[in-house]
């Protein structure tokens, strides 16, 4: 694997923050060992984990423009780690679940979520930072109807609103993480590609929580295995 310089950022929603949904306490907590801390460890970086829990594509750029603007004169990153389609290819669940005859659009449309991610990538070149994009990891999708329908007294709307079909929630998700290639090939970025690495196993929900779409500690443990074992090169789709 190619060996990173000294100052790498991360930016992403609570996946790339090493957010998990622990069973045992019932709440959403900070994993320690999580795959960005890890991996940063093993080839010897500093890691500035700018990632945040329910970030979108468009805070994101918020984040990323705010860092560049404070960034300390003659302070080099070397490489902008990003990871984002998880919350914005996500809807107002309870909403649905009202008025499940209508149109409901997710946080971020596919066609804004690729113009800002690229707006993203370019911006980073003109301040001389590569951009590695990271793909989606998969999402399960009886996991996550469960969890967001969970104390839902309609929750047969939500289902109807799906079309009748739970696993609708994976082919939109897999919407958004094509939406990653659409940008990482037409910015010609780098890439690291954690959803091959999950779908290549059989069983992957054993890699996620409860909730269906977090990364547990195998998960986590998983994507520094494919960060690690990947060198940093672009790969068309």
């Amino acid at each position: 694997m190619e060996t990173f310089k000294k100052n790498v950022y991360l930016f992403g929603d609570s996946i790339a923050k090493g957010i998990v949904f622990d069973e045992v306490l019932g709440k959403y907590t900070h994993l320690k060992n999580n795959f960005a801390t890890s991996a940063a460890a093993s080839n010897g970086v500093i890691l500035n984990n700018k990632s945040m829990f329910g970030c979108t594509i468009n805070k994101g750029r918020e984040i990323i423009n705010r860092v560049l603007n404070n960034l300390n004169t003659g302070k080099i990153i070397d490489y902008a780690f990003l990871e984002f389609g998880g919350n914005d290819c996500d809807h107002n669940w309870d909403e649905i679940s009202l008025q499940p005859l209508i149109k409901h659009n997710p946080k971020t449309p596919v066609d804004e979520f690729i113009s800002v991610y690229i707006a993203i990538v370019e911006t980073l070149k003109k301040s001389g930072i590569p951009a590695v994009i990271m793909t989606l990891p998969p999402i399960a999708s009886d996991l996550y109807f469960n969890w967001i329908s969970k104390n839902n007294p309609r929750k047969s709307n939500i289902l109807s609103w799906l079309g009748g079909n739970i696993e609708n929630i994976y082919y939109w998700h897999e919407r958004y993480n094509s939406a990653v290639w659409e940008v990482i090939n037409q910015t010609k970025s780098l890439m690291i590609d954690i959803r091959k690495s999950f779908l290549e196993d059989k069983n992957y929900k054993r890699f996620l929580c409860a909730d269906g779409i977090h990364l547990n500690q195998d998960g986590h443990n998983l994507v520094k295995e494919t960060i690690m074992n990947n060198a940093l090169i672009y790969k068309p789709a």
